[in-house]
């Protein structure tokens, strides 16, 4: 495979650029993705995260037309193993921490399904909840955020503390169904979206208590606002709609609302991730409506991949950002060299989906007969 280099230009040359083509390219050569298999029996597999010290989780399953879903992780070095489930066939590990804790959901032996979590050594715990559940997010003191039913029979979202005790956030007033998308590292607050009564979506945060602020009041009768990610300080980033497109915003932990600049507007630009540093990456439109991989900082706006279709979907604490760059996964530096990563052999398309700290990333490739989880080792 072969590796794009180049620096990215701030948005305000982006028409330019566009209208001149791209400066000289130089190459690179790169050893692609690492394959992280699947379980004996099972022909795909999907990675969702990795912490701090390299552990994957994610989930493998087999070629069927009834999806069955095996929870599973990967050491540092690509090895997997089966995490268990509460009884049941199916189970899927969706976020891990820094301490190896890893959380999802899984079936017991009744096929119903509740929110779980796995230590470090795999020991399955199901979390307290009156129904069907799933647990999303974790922080690195064990808090835990997802989503469950009531008694009722109404879905809500819920927090488990971390000696497992079980909150339940609170809607909007008059509202409906809550998400969360998101936790600080200390788990003392939680980003999310509500519904209100009128079913337009807002951005939200919830403390320990459960309790809700509303970031984007003036949302009613606006068909959206959005909460994508919340960092370690409780900034928020995210979208409010105005004139039918897309806004992106950050929220200050105080709740003061700060505007992304997006010079390409009318059209729409949606942040994905947010690091410590208050760095903001996701995607913008240009032309034709295409995307393009942005990064906000203090210093302003800049168009990672000017002239390709391109997003940003995370970023780690030293300023590296992962995405895709015309469907191949792509990695920018701090200082905004790209690098197309490639994909596995016989594959042509892969995806970035998250970076540790290290810089290893995770992501997915195809093969002439589906998708396989990849990672790609620190540089």
């Amino acid at each position: 495979m072969l590796s794009s280099l180049k620096k990215p230009l701030i948005v305000g040359t982006l028409l330019a650029a566009a209208a001149l083509g791209l400066p000289g390219v130089a190459t690179a050569a790169t050893a692609g993705p690492v394959d992280l298999g699947t379980l004996p029996g099972d022909t795909f597999s999907r990675v969702t995260a990795i912490n701090a010290a390299g552990t994957m989780v994610g989930e493998s399953y087999p070629r069927d037309v009834r999806m069955r879903f095996h929870p599973v992780k990967w050491d540092k070095h690509g090895r997997i193993s089966a995490l268990p489930t509460l009884g049941g066939e199916q189970g899927s590990a969706i976020a891990v921490n820094d301490i190896g804790v890893a959380v999802g959901w899984a079936f017991d032996v009744h096929e119903e399904v509740h929110a779980v979590r796995w230590a470090p050594d795999g020991t399955v715990t199901a979390l307290p909840g009156a129904g069907s559940s799933s647990a999303n997010v974790i922080s690195r003191t064990g808090v835990i955020a997802g989503s469950s039913v009531t008694a009722q029979g109404t879905p809500v979202s819920v927090r488990w503390a971390a000696d497992g005790s079980v909150t339940e956030l609170a809607a909007l007033p008059g509202g409906g169904q809550t998400h969360v998308t998101g936790i600080t590292g200390d788990g003392a607050l939680i980003s999310g979206q509500a519904w209100d009564s009128a079913g337009n979506d807002h951005a939200v945060r919830w403390n320990a208590t459960g309790a809700i602020t509303d970031l984007s009041p003036g949302n009613q009768g606006n068909p959206g606002a959005t909460a994508a990610a919340i960092n370690d300080f409780g900034v928020i980033a995210g979208t409010v709609t105005e004139a039918g497109r897309q806004v992106p915003v950050a929220w200050k932990r105080d709740g003061r609302q700060v505007r992304l600049d997006w010079p390409a507007s009318p059209a729409s630009a949606t942040p994905r991730a947010i690091n410590n540093a208050g760095v903001v990456v996701g995607s913008g439109d240009v032309d034709f409506a295409e995307n393009r991989a942005v990064r906000w900082s203090a210093g302003g706006v800049t168009v990672l991949e000017p002239a390709r279709r391109s997003e940003a979907v995370a970023l780690n604490a030293s300023g590296t950002v992962v995405g895709n760059v015309e469907s191949v996964a792509a990695r920018w530096a701090a200082d905004g060299t790209e690098t197309i990563l490639g994909a596995l052999p016989g594959g042509q398309y892969s995806w970035a989906t998250g970076i540790n700290p290290e810089g290893t990333i995770i992501g997915m490739s195809d093969l002439s007969y589906g998708w396989h989880a990849v990672y790609w080792p620190a540089s």
